[in-house]
């Protein structure tokens, strides 16, 4: 997959909408990942084309802790 391939809606973990508030241009600090905690093991988990482009879902931020 390439750079223009990422699509930034969608959790590059599981294909579901993430529920970005940045995409849905929400004020700074409003969407709902502020509340989570993403782990290191977690993070590691999201493909190296992805990392920094598309957010992990609120499901699989709390299955994957």
């Amino acid at each position: 997959m390439s750079f223009s391939e990422v699509d930034p809606s969608v959790c590059p973990l599981c294909g579901s909408p993430n529920e970005c508030g940045s995409i849905a241009g929400k004020e700074a600090g409003t969407c709902w990942c502020y509340a989570e905690t993403f782990s290191p093991a977690l993070l590691e988990k999201v493909p190296p084309e992805s990392r920094r482009k598309a957010c992990v879902c609120r499901d699989c931020a709390r299955k994957n802790g």
